[in-house]
């Protein structure tokens, strides 16, 4: 998105190179090439691609590297933790099997390149893309049957291993905010409660007003584990090889919940891609219940109480595109109007 993405390409590789000179070894003289934004860059942060040539042990060494930089101004959150998406990804990075880039270097200092940012390695893979949406252009358009369905369950069962984890026992408590409510659920309804008339600037549309009330008033009794919530669980945020993860990205939401929030917005987001834009959804995916089933096969939970969280899936998506919305009018530019869409998408599924 134009508005988090645009800075001075050449000045930007002449700061990295100076920066990166003070992490690598004394004589390390490293040279910086090909800083590029990459295409379909999201809405939530701004993201930075360089390749780096230095001398390291007598031995010239080379890498590609991403550089996560926290937005300026008015974002699609009211505080961006980029600090926390950066402990996310070295915990899981160094103490999990779960596929995550690996992180270098936090740096908080915002004078660098006018905000705190991370820097992690360039992995070689690829992602299904939004926009055009996936089911209708690219490699996983252009897929077999068979191997669309093998990425659809080996997500799963990298969704199911993240909710499997023991937070407490890695370090994860930073992800439970009492301020918001008890842990666990209770914090999400307390979050998104704080977080409507933000992203509204003001009074939100009444359909999210009255989806929030329903979700409130129809919460279940009973609520399951509470996990680590990955919070933007979809395929466009992971990046495959052989049609296998490879990594998992974009942890800005990362929470503590169960782990049916992760799976509904899972299934909810390739639905909001395909079908709610009129899209057939890939074939060899799986549909709702079977993605259910698989899931609950390969984690051993069993899934409770699905409908009540893809009604949360899409009251949350929604509440985020209205925050894009209000950001972008913000930044003086014309609204995109995707909040339209998922708004519609939100009403569908409460029918």
């Amino acid at each position: 998105m134009a508005l988090l993405q645009t800075r001075d390409l050449e000045n930007t590789r002449s700061q990295l190179s100076d920066w990166l000179a003070g992490r690598l070894p004394r004589g390390a003289a490293p040279q910086i090439s090909d800083v590029q934004i990459p295409q379909g860059a999201g809405h939530s942060n701004e993201t930075l691609l360089f390749d780096a040539r230095w001398h390291e042990g007598g031995a010239e060494r080379a890498g590609g590297f991403v550089v996560r930089v926290r937005p300026g101004g008015r974002a699609v959150f009211p505080e961006y933790d980029i600090a926390l998406q950066f402990r996310c990804m070295q915990i899981l990075g160094t103490r999990t099997s779960v596929p995550v880039p690996r992180v270098l270097w936090f740096e908080e200092d915002a004078q660098i390149l006018g905000q705190p940012f991370y820097v992690m390695e360039k992995i070689d893979g690829v992602v299904p893309s939004d926009n055009p949406p996936y089911a209708i252009a690219g490699w996983l358009a252009e897929a077999s049957r068979e191997d669309r369905g093998k990425l659809w369950r080996r997500s799963l069962d990298v969704l199911a291993r993240i909710h499997a984890l023991d937070w407490r026992a890695l370090g994860f408590d930073f992800l439970d905010r009492p301020s918001h409510g008890a842990t666990g659920f209770d914090q999400q309804l307390g979050y998104y409660r704080e977080y409507l008339p933000w992203a509204s600037g003001g009074t939100p549309p009444a359909a999210l007003a009255d989806t929030f009330a329903w979700i409130e008033a129809n919460r279940p009794a009973e609520s399951g584990p509470i996990v680590i919530n990955w919070g933007d669980a979809r395929i466009s945020n992971m990046m495959y090889r052989d049609f296998t993860p490879v990594a998992v990205l974009d942890w800005e939401m990362a929470c503590l919940g169960p782990p049916e929030v992760d799976l509904a917005w899972f299934v909810f987001m390739n639905h909001f891609l395909t079908e709610a834009l009129g899209i057939p959804s890939p074939e060899g995916f799986l549909d709702r219940e079977a993605s259910a089933a698989e899931y609950a096969r390969v984690s051993g939970h069993a899934v409770r109480n699905l409908d009540y969280y893809t009604v949360w899936a899409a009251f949350r998506f929604a509440a985020i595109m209205v925050a894009i919305d209000t950001m972008m009018v913000e930044h003086g530019i014309e609204a995109a109007g995707a909040s339209g869409l998922a708004l519609a998408a939100l009403e569908g599924v409460r029918r």
